[in-house]
Formats: C-alpha cells, sequence, structure tokens
C-alpha cells in the first residue's frame, strides 16, 4: 500500500493490478506513447539505421562502380559516363531519390506482409526507375511524374506518419526542388515549377498532419492504450478495464476534490487564494496557482495547481481542475489503473514575445518565428468537476461537445451535483471548514 497526499487523511491506494491489455504493440510498462508524427515507428527501425549509414555505403557503392567500370564494364561505365557529364544539380537529385528508393526497400523488411509492403516495394522500384531516368537525362517528364506520384501516394495511403516516411518524402521534394531551378527555358511551365514545388512541401505537410490525427484513439489518447494527439504523451498503460478497487479509489479521490474547489465557483475566490485568473475567456480558461508548483503536494484534492473555468451565458463557471507534478520527469502515480492517466506534451512551441504557447512542431521540425521548441512539458493530469459529467470522462478527456453543451445549457450549469451517498461526508466536512473560516475571519475583523 502506498499514500499519496501530504493531508492528515491521505489517501490509500490499493496495490491490485488491472485486467485485459492495450491493443498497442512494442511498448512495455514505463514506456511513454507519443504520436507517431514527431517519433520513428518500430516498424521503420531498420529503414533508419540504413538512413545513418547511407552516406558511407553509398560512397563505397560509387568508389565500387568507378572501378567496375576502370574495368571496361559496359553498364558500369555507362553509369560513371552519365553522372560525370550531368549538371550537378541533377547529380544531387539523382542521389536524393535514390537513397529514397534504397529506404523505401529497407522498409519493405521491417513489415509483415500487407498492403504496405507492396507499396514500399513499388516505391523502391519506380523511384529507382525515375533516379535512373534523371541521371541519363531522359524520360524527365516521366521522372517527375514518378516522384510526384510517390507523394501524392504517401497523402493518401501513408498514415501514420513518422519521421522516416517524412524523410523519405522531403528526399523527393529536395530531388523536384532541384529540377526545377531556373534554367535557360523561359516557358511558362519552367517558370511555375518552384512554385509547383513549395505547393508539394505545404500539401505534404498538411497530409502528415491529418495522417498524425487519424491515429488518435477515440478516446482522445489521454487514457494510455492508445496513441494521443500530436504533441501529447501518455504512459503506456497495458491494462484497459480497472479493476473494482481501482475504480474505487479514482472515485474517492474525485469526490473528495469535488467538494474541496466548491468555494472556486466564484473567481475572486480563487483570485484571493493565489491562482491567476484573470480574463477569463473560451471553455478551458485554466488558471495557476504558482506558489502550488513544486509544494510537494502530489495529487491533493485541496491543492490543485490549477483551476478551469468556461464561460457561459451568466459569467464563468468552474468546469474542473488540472493537477501537475513538480518538476519535468517527475512520473505521475500510475496507482488507478488506465482511469487516472498522468499526460506530458511534448514538441510545443512557446513565444517569446509575447510569451505564451504559439502551438506544435511542424512535421518538418520548426516553430513559428519568435518561439521556440520544448521537447518535454511536466506531467498533468485533468479533472472535470461539473455536474452530471460521465463517470467515464471524471479523468483526463472530456468531450469537446458535452462541454459546450454543458456551458449553453442554463438549466445543467446552475444543477447541483448527484453525490453518491458514500461521498456526502466530503462536503459535510468541506462545509464545515468553510464555515469555520468564515467566522474566524468575522472575529478578526471585529477584533481590528
Amino acid at each position: 500500500m502506498a499514500t499519496l497526499l501530504h493531508t492528515d487523511t491521505p489517501i490509500v491506494v490499493p496495490d491490485a493490478p488491472s485486467g485485459p491489455t492495450s491493443v498497442l504493440e512494442g511498448f512495455t510498462t514505463g514506456d511513454s506513447v507519443g504520436n507517431p508524427l514527431y517519433t520513428v515507428i518500430d516498424e521503420h527501425v531498420i529503414a533508419a539505421v540504413l538512413l545513418v549509414l547511407a552516406p558511407g555505403f553509398m560512397w563505397l557503392g560509387a568508389k565500387w562502380i568507378r572501378r567496375m567500370a576502370a574495368r571496361r564494364d559496359g553498364w558500369a561505365r555507362s553509369l560513371v559516363e552519365a553522372h560525370d557529364g550531368a549538371p550537378m544539380r541533377r547529380r544531387v537529385a539523382v542521389w536524393a531519390v535514390a537513397l529514397s528508393s534504397v529506404l523505401h526497400l529497407a522498409l519493405v523488411f521491417g513489415h509483415d506482409l500487407d498492403r504496405y509492403t507492396a507499396l514500399y516495394l513499388s516505391g523502391a522500384v519506380v523511384l529507382g526507375l525515375a533516379a535512373n531516368w534523371i541521371l541519363r537525362g531522359t524520360r524527365s517528364t516521366l521522372a517527375v511524374l514518378t516522384i510526384l506520384g510517390s507523394i501524392v501516394a504517401f497523402w493518401f495511403l501513408g498514415a501514420p506518419a513518422d519521421q522516416l516516411g517524412l524523410v523519405t518524402k522531403l528526399l523527393e521534394l529536395f530531388g523536384l526542388a532541384l529540377l526545377a531551378l531556373p534554367t535557360g527555358d523561359t516557358s511558362l511551365r519552367r517558370r511555375l515549377a518552384p512554385a509547383g514545388v513549395v505547393t508539394m512541401v505545404v500539401l505534404t505537410g498538411v497530409a502528415a498532419w491529418i495522417g498524425a490525427f487519424a491515429t488518435v484513439g477515440a478516446d482522445g489518447g489521454h487514457h494510455g492504450g492508445e496513441f494521443p494527439d500530436p504533441g501529447t504523451v501518455v504512459p503506456y498503460i497495458e491494462t484497459l478495464e480497472a479493476t473494482d478497487a481501482e475504480f474505487a479509489y479514482s472515485e474517492d479521490l474525485y469526490w473528495r476534490t469535488v467538494a474541496a474547489v466548491q468555494k472556486y465557483q466564484d473567481p475572486a475566490v480563487a483570485e484571493a487564494a493565489g491562482y491567476r485568473v484573470g480574463t477569463i475567456v473560451g471553455d478551458d480558461h485554466h488558471a495557476q496557482n504558482p506558489d502550488l508548483i513544486g509544494d510537494g503536494h502530489i495529487l491533493d484534492p485541496e491543492y490543485p495547481e490549477s483551476l478551469i473555468y468556461g464561460v457561459t451565458g451568466h459569467g464563468p463557471r468552474l468546469v474542473g481542475v488540472m493537477f501537475e507534478m513538480d518538476g519535468i520527469g517527475d512520473v505521475g502515480p500510475r496507482d488507478a489503473g488506465p482511469i487516472i492517466v498522468w499526460h506530458g506534451h511534448d514538441n510545443v512551441c512557446f513565444g517569446v514575445a509575447p510569451f505564451g504557447l504559439a502551438g506544435l512542431e511542424s512535421p518538418f521540425g520548426g516553430c513559428p518565428i519568435g518561439s521556440v521548441n520544448i521537447p518535454l512539458t511536466g506531467e498533468m493530469l485533468h479533472m472535470w468537476t461539473m455536474p452530471g459529467v460521465p463517470v467515464e470522462d471524471h479523468w483526463g478527456h472530456v468531450e469537446e461537445e458535452w462541454l459546450d453543451s454543458y456551458l449553453a445549457d442554463d438549466q445543467l450549469h446552475h444543477s447541483d451535483h448527484v453525490v453518491p451517498d458514500q461521498y456526502m461526508r466530503y462536503f459535510v466536512e468541506d462545509a464545515e471548514m468553510s464555515h469555520a473560516h468564515e467566522a474566524e475571519t468575522q472575529h478578526d475583523h471585529a477584533e481590528s
């Protein structure tokens, strides 16, 4: 057994493990799960290793071909003559497209026999042909169309996009860009080619975003048994069904917290307690209390690090809280199995002036101008306190449609909690503490 809270009556965490396993593969308990967009998935590791070793292998291969050409080998001599006679930009384009072809071939060996295996193998063949056509200066239009076809296939068939997949497309886009460089040809098609390459880069980035969000689980990726959305990291949870003990623990902690934060329905009370409420906008306005960051209180109902407010037609309404770990790298308690799942954020961009969240790092690894990349944040946990929130949404992710409906419904957000009998004592204790505090305050005022 373990205790988590620094309070007079700490919650006791059950030791019992949970049941059925996650559908995610390649992870073990203790691992962190992020969106594939910012990683290299297991099936692509072989190709990633080859990418690192590729410059050396390609140099050795070129040396071998030149040696064969010196021995008057016909095909080798033909390649060397074509290479040496091509302009530099065309040579580099050949190497870029050829490397993408080799990586596609390596991807075949990382996958089981499925449609992706066929796609990678066909990609390796056609890109190899395109590199050969570019090198020899023959069938140039067909070579460009082949590369374009490979990129477009990635848009529609390449999900989930990971960093290795994006590298292959960047190599192909780089090759296209080199072929599109201005030459003596002043035709309209030639002049529009650079703009076409830029458009392809943008569309490839958009396709990568779409593919990344397509991998997110139905529960928003915050429950450990599914991929999270881009920019989110969750612990791998091997089990997806909570035990009775885990459920009882999570509900006890939930209702203790709901009772403890009822006093913050009035934002002025929260402001007086140290929460930086400011101007409340939107449906999930976070008001953090800096004094509670790193204070040693972990998952303590009396000391949530942030309060969450939403705007209604009758003013702001407390909709939830957010707990935070003390520092980056600190692991949140995992004792409630798949119910209470902490999460962090990776590859987020923070603006320097003005300071604040500027977005997520792009699939190509860039942040907006004036912002810097934060590789990883500390772990945090949302809990939703609105009356009527579904039990499965008490912790972590709440459906946006439900939250929007709640804030728009005058009757719903003025209703009271239906508190199970076994947890009513927390609300009685909180009310008694509030009355005692008010009496003490009035006494202090009277004496002064």
